[in-house]
């Protein structure tokens, strides 16, 4: 499986490799230096504008054009007029010619740069002429940009975002006035007057610290005596239909192919993980039902954690009440050597066979049970195995040697964060994320105000995630975690720490209910005074071994010793 999956990743890299590199077809052809551009206020950016011949080039001319509103001209060729330059030279029978172009940019925004008409000399003295093309450039926002609305002809644009740079508006009105909050912002509006139907226009904004912004204004201007409402009134209003994205591009068809192979590679990822877990699970579960129908050998502790002869018992006598058995459980991950820094790098490592790994052992004989209703706080220093032993008695992982005997269709394990797109909204996470952690949808449809409610985002879940500060994610996450009733077995990796101190107080009142519902519960934190108040019982893991399990007050005293020493 995983050569297979090695193979599908190496097959993506190189098209990957192959579509960003510089290919030149046979014939005459100009072309930029990059696919596109992104470009910061105020600052000089240059752009190379190229010619090729296959049969060498004599001479060259070509002309380009730019928005002067949006740059400002510096250098390289010849400036004809304020939005239009010409650029000539000889080649000297190469089979390539380059100049570049110095701009400033002036206002934050969207524009291009397009190469209008060339033409091109060959060493035979034939003249060719190529097709004109285009090059999108992206101007940074200003870091201290205060603009939070607009109103457009005396309507507020109620979906305003101060980074979405692009609208679709329909109005009766035949002039664009456009005002900007706060009120100390400059607005300027070009192409103000409309003719009926569609429309392009302007909205510029100058800052307080006198840098701009560029908003572009799709607009409709519609008959008003077409569009009437039912008491027969015409429509006098914006009304604001789509709405485009800075940071994502106006439209999907303008991304690149580089963008295409990235989402497939990562879909192809997903896809085998999820069949490799399924599986796993599968399996699992099987070993799990062959267990319960034959006597099974049982590990007993004591308080000196000296592990007693082992003893052949039935499962209808002592081993009544064990939920969770873990057996000599061993853990190895490997891990490379002196990483690759680059794509080209590991694709060249991986081909010449030059990569090489280091095994580590995250757990190391580690061998503990629960019984029923127990309460279990598990303890240690990070990266001492805490987080792979939930992950291997809920499934996730498989040991390298070892065993672990639980029925994993009754666990519910609760890691904050696990399965969030930050590209995706607050409303579509809770669905991606809790389609990941086994709810259905009819589930989450029932529970989703109460999700929003606790979480306290009622405003923001309409935003995407990546415009969320970290706590806020952290109560999203929390809130979806603990909205199904209480399982039979609850897993909890270091959720008692969400949020500020009045969430954290909530959330640690949500967790109560659950521990004391009659879970046999399985508790990771860093907080011994939790594990202490909290827990029935400690186990503490150290660097992947069993140091200690027993009385929770015991157990934190001598892990305090030991950080203390």
């Amino acid at each position: 499986m995983r050569k297979r999956i090695l193979q599908i990743i190496l097959i993506i890299m190189m098209g990957f490799i192959i579509h960003t590199m510089p290919v030149y077809a046979d014939g005459e052809q100009t072309s930029f230096g990059s696919e596109s551009y992104e470009w910061e206020l105020d600052i000089e950016s240059p752009i190379g504008i190229y010619a090729h011949a296959t049969q060498g080039i004599r001479t060259v001319e070509i002309y380009v054009q730019y928005d002067p509103t949006m740059l400002a001209y510096q250098s390289g060729g010849e400036l004809l007029e304020e939005g239009r330059i010409r650029i000539s030279g000889n080649a000297w029978q190469a089979i390539e010619y380059k100049e570049m172009l110095q701009f400033i940019p002036l206002v934050a925004g969207k524009t291009q740069i397009s190469i209008l008409e060339s033409t091109i000399t060959d060493v035979y003295g034939e003249v060719h002429t190529t097709d004109s093309i285009q090059v999108p450039v992206s101007i940074a926002f200003p870091t201290d940009w205060t603009l939070t609305g607009l109103e457009v002809n005396d309507v507020l644009v109620e979906v305003f975002s101060p980074t979405t740079l692009q609208y679709e508006l329909e109005t009766t009105q035949a002039n664009l006035e456009v005002i900007a909050s706060p009120s100390s912002l400059q607005v300027e509006v070009l192409n103000a007057v409309l003719t009926m139907g569609e429309n392009e226009a302007f909205a510029i904004v100058t800052g307080e610290n006198g840098q701009k912004v560029r908003y572009t204004l799709q607009v409709t201007r519609i008959d008003d005596k077409e569009e009437t409402t039912n008491a027969g009134n015409a429509i006098n209003e914006v009304q604001v239909m789509t709405q485009g994205n800075y940071t994502t591009g106006i439209a999907i068809r303008n991304q690149s192919l580089i963008y295409i192979l990235l989402i497939i590679l990562l879909l192809v990822l997903r896809a085998l993980f999820i069949v490799k877990l399924r599986m796993a699970r599968k399996e699992r579960n099987k070993k799990v039902r062959n267990y319960q129908e034959k006597d099974v050998r049982i590990v007993e502790w004591s308080e000196d954690k000296k592990r007693s002869t082992k003893k052949r018992v039935s499962k209808n006598t002592n081993r009544k009440n064990a939920v969770i058995e873990v057996n000599h459980v061993v853990m190895d991950f490997k891990r490379e050597k002196d990483e690759a820094t680059s794509i080209k790098e590991h694709i060249i490592r991986t081909i010449k066979g030059q990569r090489s790994y280091e095994m580590f052992r995250a757990l190391d004989d580690v061998s503990f049970r629960i019984d029923a209703g127990e309460v279990i706080g598990i303890i240690g220093t990070n990266g001492s195995g805490k987080s792979t032993i939930l992950k291997i008695i809920s499934g996730v992982l498989a040991p390298t040697s070892g065993n672990v005997k639980v029925d994993t269709s009754k666990i519910q394990l609760l890691t904050l964060g696990t399965g969030f797109d930050v590209e995706l909204t607050g409303k579509e996470n809770v669905y991606l994320n809790g389609s990941l952690i086994g709810y259905t949808k009819e589930f989450i449809d029932e529970k989703y105000d109460e999700i929003v409610k606790f979480a306290e985002l009622e405003e923001f879940m309409e935003e995407k995630v990546r415009n969320y500060s970290s706590g806020m994610v952290s109560r999203l996450g929390f809130a979806i975690a603990t909205a199904r009733t209480t399982p039979e077995i609850l897993i909890l990796d270091e959720v008692l720490s969400v949020g500020d101190m009045f969430f954290r107080k909530k959330s640690e009142k949500r967790i109560n209910e659950m521990i004391h519902g009659g879970s046999t519960v399985l508790i990771v934190s860093h907080s011994t005074a939790t594990i202490q108040t909290t827990c029935t019982k400690a186990v503490w893991i150290e660097r992947g071994k069993l140091k200690q399990i027993g009385d929770p007050k015991e157990v934190c005293a001598a892990y305090g010793k030991l950080n203390n020493s």
